[in-house]
C-alpha cells in the first residue's frame, strides 16, 4: 500500500449535534477510534473537532471504500484534480460532503460543510511529483 496513514476529521459547530457529525464521520471509519477535541472557532465560538487516524491495513479498506462508494463521475473528477490536491508534504487532501455522509452517501464536497481526509502518501523520494504519481495509482 502506498499510504502511511489517513487522518479524517470534521468540525461540529455550536449549532450542530456532535452525534450527527460523528455518525457522518463513522461512514468512512466504522470500526476506528474517534477523538473529540473541544476548541473555539475564528470568532471565539465553541466547536468540536471530531477526528480519527487510520493506519496499517485499514488504509487499503478506506481507499477501496472510496473507489466503490464514490460515483464514477466524482472518481474521474478526483483523478483530474490530483495535481491540485497533493501538497509539498506528499499529502493528498480530499473533502467530502458532510450532510450526504450523514445520510450514508459518499460525495465530494461542493460546499464548506465538509469531512476532510488527509492521506499521507509513501513517495520515494518524498517529493510532490512522486506523490502525485502515487496518488494517481490509488484511483
Amino acid at each position: 500500500m502506498y499510504v502511511h496513514h489517513i487522518t479524517i476529521r470534521a468540525i461540529a459547530r455550536a449549532t450542530e449535534s456532535e452525534d450527527r457529525v460523528k455518525t457522518a464521520l463513522s461512514l468512512f471509519i466504522p470500526d476506528n477510534e474517534i477523538e473529540f477535541i473541544k476548541s473555539e472557532g475564528h470568532f471565539g465560538n465553541p466547536i468540536t473537532i471530531i477526528r480519527s487516524c487510520i493506519k496499517g491495513r485499514k488504509c487499503r479498506k478506506f481507499i477501496d471504500f472510496l473507489k466503490t462508494s464514490l460515483p464514477v463521475k466524482e472518481i474521474e473528477l478526483l483523478k483530474n484534480q490530483i495535481n491540485e490536491k497533493v501538497d509539498e508534504q506528499c499529502t493528498l487532501h480530499i473533502r467530502f460532503d458532510k450532510q450526504a455522509a450523514y445520510g450514508g452517501i459518499v460525495h465530494l464536497a461542493t460546499t464548506s460543510d465538509t469531512i476532510s481526509a488527509r492521506i499521507k502518501l509513501k513517495a520515494y523520494p518524498a517529493k510532490r511529483e512522486m506523490a502525485i504519481k502515487v496518488a494517481e495509482t490509488l484511483f
